[in-house]
């Protein structure tokens, strides 16, 4: 899921999309795609058995790594 794809479907422009975005969420699209991201990670860890990297996977991240990274900014663990 990317900006470029959702503002395609709502018809904008992705910049103007990502502008108008912020301004009703007080935060980015990638933020907020992150955090969403990582909501569900959390409640699959607590009630799966799927591996870290299932799971960063499963969600929309690539690179068990960056999920990692992200998911301590977002959960200070």
């Amino acid at each position: 899921l990317t900006l470029n794809i959702v503002a395609n479907q709502v018809h904008l422009n992705a910049s103007y999309f990502s502008t108008l975005f912020k301004k009703e969420m007080g935060m980015s699209f990638k933020e907020y795609l992150n955090q969403v991201r990582i909501e569900e990670s959390k409640r699959l860890l607590a009630n799966s058995s799927f591996s870290i990297i299932d799971i960063a996977v499963s969600v929309g991240f690539e690179d068990q790594s960056y999920f990692s990274k992200v998911f301590k900014k977002y959960t200070g663990i």
